[in-house]
């Protein structure tokens, strides 16, 4: 579903699309979609490393698969908020329900 918005863009930002678009040979509205796409990954991606999302919250942020989104997490340098230790206490206690 798609929902048709108006909106003021910069000087600064419409250089941005206009340099995307010909760069990539979109039409301008295209670019637009793709850099704010870009935006919403990078606040995803955000969330995500200052604790503030989940992997699930910053997939469904980014429009990715949790999988796409550890790709994209380790592509930005984030590495991911489990450790070793609590991954070895989820096996113990999986094992501990066997």
């Amino acid at each position: 579903m798609s929902t048709v918005k108006s909106l003021r863009l910069p000087d600064s930002l419409l250089r941005a699309v206009r340099h995307l678009a010909r760069r990539e040979r979109l039409d301008e509205s295209t670019a637009i979609r793709k850099l704010i796409g870009m935006g919403a990954t990078g606040y995803a991606v955000g969330l995500y490393r200052e604790g503030k999302a989940t992997l699930r919250e910053a997939a469904e942020l980014a429009e990715a698969t949790p999988r796409e989104m550890i790709e994209i997490l380790l592509d930005h340098g984030v590495r991911g908020n489990v450790t070793v230790d609590r991954q070895r206490k989820a096996i113990q206690f999986i094992l501990s329900k066997s």
